[in-house]
Parts: structure tokens; sequence; C-alpha cells
């Protein structure tokens, strides 16, 4: 029996309409802006994992134009080819080798988000080359194609290319420079909008936070952002910590204890490949108000808890597709949260125990923001801080200390690492906290002996 195959065939191809107006709804203008800027922080990794110190990331946005600069290695031809311009990544692309880029969308959805024409230039150890795009005319750019003597018309997904010069590029170093023009309306409106910009600010400086202490510098409008660095107690308190590798993913569960200030900094922080996904979460997808965990209370205002997972491919991970959350059905997220659980439920008596000082639990909270040493949100990836796994150790609720508090002031300042580790072990101080104590106290000492 003869059978016309064509006419059994139902076509599923997507259009570019759809992905240009359809597909971008689902990421906000902030959202598309870190998406292009994790691009910068992946080239950054790929030069040194362990510090982004020289590096640098530019933004530039006004009403006529947006701009991403920098100096983080840039793609080659081939990756442009393959996989940087491709909608979705191939089966067969390589791992990500650690990025957070996931299904090979974000750089273009990003870009056809913002404005009608892009230019995309990268310069890289083998190529230099710029792709630049006319949104509407590409997409209506039909090609050809003929099978069995039949030709037919098709939308044609492709990009072309064009090698750069030195004397037309935009880049002095290996990185990559993009710029969106013809804005839309509502993007122009929000890029001339102070209070948009301090959000972004504000969003770059807390998701990005990780690179930032790294060293990379990111400036906006040319000034430069801060990192708003995570702290946690580790001297006479020592945090919970729980590691190891499943499902390929590398797991680091830390939980412990941090200074009083704002109770929104107080929740769990969770990082995939070093992009905060997840911040300060105070909700039952972290475990708070869960069986045998308390719903999150003033009380637990010291709370940090910190998660990193990392994996070469960004496919294992718990990522949502605008990596603002947490796919808390994930098996590798179902079995880090056991951790998780397991921390608060060490930390908690903890707080009760502070909860029964009553009038002096404020004072005590601040006693020990102002006395315990603390390590940075860098250091506890890095660093093995305890002596005993999954275990954490509460500081001693000192009353002699709390009252001594009322009549005393804190010092603080800040010397190089090296010098004050060579000034404890001379004057044998078991901490740097000993050791200002150690260094006060020969001031008074020698000022005593000159009167």
């Amino acid at each position: 029996m003869s059978l016309d195959i064509a006419k059994n065939v139902i076509e599923g191809n997507p259009t570019k309409t759809f992905f240009i107006e359809m597909i971008t709804r689902d990421i906000s203008i902030r959202d598309a802006i870190l998406d292009l800027l994790d691009n910068s922080i992946d080239g950054a990794s790929k030069i040194n994992p362990h510090n982004y110190e020289g590096l640098f990331v530019e933004i530039i946005i006004d009403k006529d134009k947006f701009i991403v600069k920098d100096n983080c290695g840039g793609f080659s031809l081939e990756t442009a080819k393959k996989y940087a311009f491709r909608f979705g990544r191939p089966d067969d692309a390589p791992d990500t080798h650690g990025s957070v880029g996931r299904f090979g969308i974000g750089m273009k959805r990003a870009l056809f988000k913002i404005g009608k024409y892009f230019e995309v230039e990268s310069k890289h150890t083998e190529d230099h080359f710029q792709v630049s795009v006319d949104v509407n005319t590409w997409r209506h750019k039909k090609k050809s194609i003929t099978t069995n003597e039949i030709t037919t018309e098709v939308e044609d997904w492709d990009f072309s290319y064009e090698d750069i010069t030195i004397e037309s590029s935009n880049l002095e170093e290996n990185g990559t420079y993009i710029e969106v023009s013809q804005l839309y309306d509502e993007v122009s409106e929000l890029f001339n909008d102070n209070e948009f910009l301090t959000s972004l600010r504000g969003d770059i400086e807390r998701l990005l936070n990780f690179s930032l202490e790294k060293g990379i510098r990111i400036t906006l409008n040319g000034e430069e952002l801060s990192g708003k660095n995570i702290q946690i107690f580790n001297d006479e308190s020592t945090p919970y910590m729980a590691e190891g590798v499943k499902d390929k993913v590398r797991y680091k569960v830390i939980g412990g204890l941090g200074v009083v200030g704002d109770p929104s900094k107080s929740g769990w922080y969770i990082y995939c490949n070093d992009r905060l996904v997840l911040e300060a979460d105070k909700s039952e997808i972290t475990g708070w108000g869960t069986s045998g965990i308390p719903k999150w209370h003033i009380d637990h205002v010291m709370f940090r808890g910190i998660v990193f997972l990392d994996s070469d491919e960004t496919i294992n991970l718990p990522l949502t597709t605008t990596k603002k959350g947490i796919d808390a059905t994930s098996d590798i997220y179902k079995f880090v949260h056991f951790f998780m659980r397991e921390a608060m439920g060490n930390i908690m008596p903890f707080f009760k125990l502070v909860t029964k000082l009553g009038n002096e639990a404020n004072p005590y909270r601040e006693l020990l923001g102002e006395t315990e040493n603390k390590i940075s949100v860098v250091e506890m990836k890095s660093t093995d801080l305890v002596i005993a796994p999954r275990k954490f150790v509460a500081p001693v609720v000192d009353q002699e200390a709390i009252a001594t508090k009322k009549e005393s002031v804190r010092i603080s300042y800040d010397v190089k690492k090296d010098w004050a580790n060579v000034a404890r072990t001379h004057s044998k101080s078991k901490s740097l906290k000993e050791l200002g104590e150690t260094t006060f106290e020969y001031y008074i000492k020698m000022e005593s002996l000159n009167e």
C-alpha cells in the first residue's frame, strides 16, 4: 500500500515570533541583565575559578542603549556557531564546567527582551568577530529548502557574523562587548528611571556577591558595586557543616550564627555554581515551619544557613529557568534538605536558651556580634570550618560578660592577615580576639609606666 508520508505529518516547529514575544515574558528586565552578567562571570571562572582580581564588567544604561563590556576571555567562533547562538542546548553540547547557564536561551532571550537591534562582539585567543542583528529583519528572514525537487520557504533562524579588526573593535583585551539599541519604549522608560537603576544595583550586589567577593570589579554607569557579604561566627561558636557529592553535585551545608543586624538577613542562602538563587529564605521550602522545626521568629534573627551546590553540568542543579528559585522536588535538593533540617535542629536549642535570658537577651546577642571572629562566604566554601562534622557548637552564655558589656565599648580595626597571624603567634594568643585584648593591655601598661 502506497502512503504519502507528508500527508501524515503534523508540523511541530517553533516560530521566531513565539520566541521573541512570548518566551521573553517569562523574565524581567533585571533578570535579563543578570543573565548577561552571568555569562561574564562564567568567563571569569574559566580564567581563574578561585580569584577574579584584575577582571571587570562595565554596565552602561541610559534611555537609548544598554552596554555590557568585560575582559573575561570572550568565546570562540566555534562556540558561537555550535552553542552560544543556538536556541536551546544541543544534546551533544559539552559540560558547562561550573556555569549557571542551563538551557541555552539566556543570552538570546535577554537581548530580544531589551531592544530591536543588538551587537555581540567577542575577542578570544582564537577569534575576533561580531554578530549584528536587526530583530525585525531577522524575524521575517526566510530560506529555501528543496526536498524531492519541491522547494519551500521556511523560517531562517541563522545569524551572520563578521571578522573584526583592532581598529574597529570595542575591546582592548580578550572579552565580550554587547550593545543593545532601539530599545522598546517600556525598557527605555525603565532605563531612564533612577529608582530602577538603584534596584538593579542592589540585585547585582546581592545575587553576584560571591563573585564580587572573589575580586571582580563591576561598575554600573561608572559607579563601582560592592558585595553584600554574608558572615558566620567561627570562634567560640563553630558552625554545623556537612559536605559530600551526590549525583555529580558537590554540596556543602553550613548552619550557624551571624550578627543581629537586619532581620531580613536571617535565613537560608543557597548558591548554585556560586550564583545566589535563594536569599535569606525563611519559608517551608528551606524547612521553616515543617515537622520538628518552628516557623521563623525574631528570636531566630541570628540564624545563618549557607548551601553551596556545584556541578560541572548545570542541568544537575535544582535551578529554575530564571535562576531565582529552587526546584524543591528535585532529588538533589531533597537529599540536601535533610542536612539543612539537621543543622536547624542543632541550633534551635541555643535560641531557646538565649530567649530565656529575657531582658539580657539582646545585650548578649550584641556581645556575640562584637566579640566573635567571623568568616566570609568565600572563606566558608574553601575552608574546613569545624572540628566535628554535622555538629553545631554553641557559644557559652557568659552572664559576667553580659554585665560587663554595659560598661564597655568595642574597639575595631583592620590589619593585614599575615601581620595579624605573626602577632598572634608571637603573643601566644589563641584567637584574634585575644590578640586585640593583648595589644590593648600592652598599650595601657606602657602608658602606665610612662606616667
